[in-house]
């Protein structure tokens, strides 16, 4: 009698694991910046109303070309761009001109500096021309290079993939790079600056095209 009730006791402790799975575990765009205005602000298409205003950004119908001086996008500070302590992932798609980096580095996307009170996470190219994604928290920094040439005249799809445990760079959906750590918690007052780290002075200024940059959080 005991053996015939086993496989229904296993299925109701399934259920029950997966009833226990949290809801954030699911990811939802908090951005999506499809940067295919031919004027105007940079419009969010996800409901979260996080739309840019752009300096000197040539905004093609298609693509966005930033000059690498003073092109830069600012979208204003959300709760909804703050991930605290969830799963957050950063992805763009892009061009770099030329076969070098600038400056020590080009942005893609970022909120907060490095002294930022309460973290900061950020999306770059290295001037060595890899991914660099570095994410800083109540806990740690934890930051990872893919170490894939971004210099080569080519389109690539960047991601930055920070969970409760682990920092992953990948470009084209290729070799994940992957930095165990926990940043902890990550919550600021920064505004979102696209293609640039600030203004005044002018630093680490994004010199190619973008066709897309999007932030997803776990909900």
């Amino acid at each position: 009698m005991k053996a015939r009730w086993l496989p229904l006791v296993t299925l109701v402790a399934v259920l029950v694991g997966l009833m226990a799975v949290p809801a954030w575990a699911v990811l939802l765009k908090a951005a999506d910046w499809q940067m295919n205005e031919t004027s105007g602000q940079m419009i969010d298409a996800s409901p979260n109303n996080n739309i840019g205003t752009l300096t000197d950004v040539i905004q093609t119908g298609s693509v966005y070309v930033f000059n690498g001086s003073t092109s830069h996008v600012v979208v204003a500070d959300n709760d909804t761009l703050d991930p605290a302590d969830k799963d957050i992932t950063l992805t763009a798609r892009l061009m770099v001109n030329g076969a070098s980096v600038d400056d020590d580095s080009y942005d893609i996307v970022r909120k907060g500096l490095s002294t930022t009170p309460g973290g900061d996470y950020k999306m770059e190219i290295k001037q060595s021309g890899f991914l660099h994604c570095y994410f800083r928290g109540s806990g740690a920094i934890v930051h990872k290079v893919a170490r894939v040439n971004l210099l080569d005249g080519n389109w690539h799809t960047l991601e930055c993939i920070k969970t409760s445990d682990s920092v992953v760079a990948r470009v084209d959906g290729g070799r994940s790079y992957k930095a165990t750590g926990t940043a902890g918690s990550i919550t600021s007052s920064s505004n979102i600056m696209v293609g640039g780290k600030k203004t005044n002075p002018f630093d680490d200024m994004f010199d190619g095209s973008m066709d897309f940059v999007s932030i997803e959080i776990a909900q």
